[in-house]
């Protein structure tokens, strides 16, 4: 077993573990953190903002939204979606473009509550598209400098 103090610089690829048993163990960490990244008192705004209908707006509205969180909260849904958007840049290799990843991640990430099926049918391609979104706009959300956004 790899003891993670005697042993700090081992790669994962030479573990020889399974790109899909590592993004299990991290969607289970993520389902089971505490508090969420994105607040459940935020999650109401959000689905609001996902369903605005024109792109250039939406894209604003999602970057003011992401500024607003705690920073820390910001700091590691940039660090996930950075490895999201590399991820996506392989997806020759590995199958996985933006809208792949989104349907896999957005239950896990914006863990929002459904009471009734047909709000949630209606609200899942928006929830999804926020998290594809933030995948193929990572540089116009994320950037340290406002990049020229052209839709």
């Amino acid at each position: 077993m790899l003891n993670p103090n005697t042993e700090p610089n081992v790669s994962i690829r030479e573990l020889d573990i399974p790109v899909n048993a590592v993004a299990t163990a991290l969607k289970d960490f993520f389902s089971k953190r505490l508090p969420p990244l994105i607040p459940s008192t935020l999650m109401d705004e959000l689905t609001e903002l996902s369903a605005f209908g024109e792109k250039s707006s939406r894209l604003t509205s999602f970057k003011d939204f992401l500024k607003s969180l705690p920073l820390v909260n910001f700091e590691v849904i940039k660090f996930v979606f950075k490895h999201f958007v590399k991820v996506t840049d392989n997806c020759r290799l590995n199958s996985m473009d933006s809208k792949n990843l989104a349907i896999c991640w957005w239950p896990t990430l914006l863990p929002i509550e459904f009471n009734d099926m047909l709000v949630f049918e209606q609200m899942r391609p928006h929830l999804e598209d926020f998290v594809q979104t933030m995948i193929d706009e990572f540089e116009f959300l994320f950037g340290s400098q406002d990049v020229l956004l052209i839709v």
